[in-house]
């Protein structure tokens, strides 16, 4: 079965709708028509009722504009003029018709109009009397069901008329303007599927203010990211691959040195280990980038005291840096929410950075909620500051790696703030709870 379009699909939507409405509408209808139809023929019975009732002697209107008719009671009079209505109403009948409507008189007043209707031969009679002397004689006018009937009708044809008109010139206006949806969301179509064979390059943006405008806009800035982790997907493979390669070529240099003998083993077996530590870490790093893609969401976040994290850190890289002084100012009692090995990883790859840009000075100062990791080194060029979390992505220097992004990611996982500040003198990084103002 071929699928419906969606302008289709709201067209016999709104279709369906509108057909319960209106059956609805027509059986509330009926009986509205109904209602005002009895309601008219008691009102023309009462005019009439008295018109009969005003004439005197035997010459009474027959000219009426209702199949009706009418009976005369007085102490002298019994006069009686028959319509062509299909029923011949007896004097019986118009007695129990009196009957009834002096039964329906609450207004215990001598003159008075009243109505009936009593189901003669299964066809309803309507009647209106007119009387002074509480029914001790009266004019009685009366008809069948034609004229409500003709009433109904009429009410029911053209109200409904009018419903169908407006229900056709809805579902026009409906299939016009889903038709229009349609066609712009099949351009949003039509340009995503041709994103890929253009390699993303093309653009196509919807120009109205509407739902399908956001939709337009939200392609055309998918589109664009997608482009930019594509070209940052280049760059990382491209800067990846020349990160891995120094230390793989220095290690097979110092080996063939070895091999032919032209140097010194133990020089070259040092040098060895040392290319081999370097890769190792190059490696760890990046196994804890592609690990921070597959974080157990279920695990709850411990409480992680960080002063024994970074005096562990520091005291490592103390032995490491003869000219570097280290500064530490720690609150014991802090503690960030997380795990322990990566916030560890955290700490260490700030301090690693800091200490191949620091001249004299490195500085730690742990608040709650706030951890601040400073260096002496050169600023960072404003142009740098936003891509610094950014994989691969090169500084100011030429230097590039995947440390600070793996900072930038943890720390935003941990649900934390990380900013770098370029301070009077030095390089500022700056991990924050995101309430807390920078």
């Amino acid at each position: 079965m071929k699928k419906l379009d969606i302008s289709s699909q709201l067209v016999i939507l709104i279709f369906a709708i509108l057909l319960f409405a209106s059956c609805a509408f027509s059986i509330t209808t009926i009986a509205f028509a109904s209602d005002i139809a009895e309601k008219e023929t008691f009102n023309r019975l009462s005019t009439y009722v008295l018109l009969v009732n005003s004439k005197t002697g035997e010459q009474k209107p027959t000219n009426f504009d209702m199949n009706i008719g009418y009976f005369i009671k007085t102490e002298t009079i019994n006069y009686q003029h028959l319509s062509k209505m299909e029923n011949t109403l007896t004097v019986e009948d118009i007695e129990n018709a009196a009957n009834a409507i002096k039964n329906n008189n609450n207004t215990n007043n001598i003159e008075y109009i009243g109505h009936a209707q009593i189901k003669i031969n299964n066809e309803k009679i309507n009647f209106a009397a007119y009387t002074n002397d509480n029914m001790q004689t009266y004019t009685i006018v009366f008809t069948d069901n034609a004229y409500s009937k003709r009433m109904i009708y009429d009410i029911v044809i053209k109200i409904n008329s009018l419903f169908l008109i407006i229900m056709l010139i809805a579902i026009v206006v409906i299939y016009l303007w889903s038709n229009r949806i349609g066609r712009r969301l099949r351009k949003i179509q039509k340009h995503i599927l041709s994103l890929p064979k253009n390699n993303y390059e093309s653009t196509y943006l919807d120009s109205y203010e509407d739902e399908v405008g956001d939709l337009s806009r939200s392609v055309e800035e998918m589109r664009s990211e997608i482009c930019e982790n594509e070209k940052t997907k280049q760059e990382m493979l491209h800067n990846l691959s020349h990160d891995f390669k120094t230390p793989i070529a220095v290690i097979k240099t110092y080996a063939e040195a070895i091999q032919d003998g032209v140097e010194d083993t133990n020089v070259s077996a040092t040098k060895i280990i040392e290319q081999a530590e370097l890769l190792k870490k190059k490696v760890n790093r990046l196994i804890q980038y592609n690990r921070l893609e597959y974080f157990n969401t279920d695990k709850e976040f411990e409480d992680i005291k960080m002063a024994e994290i970074i005096n562990d850190i520091v005291v490592n890289y103390k032995h490491q840096l003869d000219n570097i002084t280290f500064n530490v100012d720690l609150d014991e009692n802090v503690y960030f929410k997380g795990f322990s090995e990566n916030w560890y990883t955290v700490v260490d790859n700030i301090i690693d950075n800091a200490k191949r840009y620091a001249k004299t000075e490195i500085k730690v100062v742990l608040r709650e909620n706030r951890l601040r990791i400073y260096n002496d080194g050169d600023h960072i060029d404003q142009k740098f500051i936003d891509s610094v979390f950014k994989p691969y992505e090169k500084g100011s220097n030429g230097q590039f790696g995947l440390g600070m992004s793996i900072v930038q990611k943890t720390v935003d996982y941990f649900g934390m703030n990380l900013h770098v500040v370029n301070e009077e003198v030095g390089v500022s990084f700056i991990i924050d709870d995101k309430i807390v103002e920078k």
